[in-house]
């Protein structure tokens, strides 16, 4: 996923029902320090409502291009 991806959230979340769309306006690695487990990384989307909540990658699927134009 990069900067610009169009999602849609799979889990719901406070305040973000299952389904709602998104754009990932950025993206951080969050290193951890534990032996034995992987960095990932943080993506802030911003839902159409217009606020920005950050998830990680488990959350969100990205949308194929064609699929919700009118």
């Amino acid at each position: 996923m990069k900067v610009g991806d169009l999602v849609e959230l799979i889990h719901s979340s406070t305040g973000v029902l299952k389904g709602s769309l998104g754009l990932i306006v950025s993206k951080s690695l969050q290193a951890t320090m534990e032996p034995g487990r992987e960095d990932y990384y943080l993506y802030d989307i911003q839902t159409l409502d217009g606020k920005v909540r950050r998830f990680t990658e488990s959350y969100f699927k990205k949308v194929n291009p064609g699929l919700y134009s009118t």
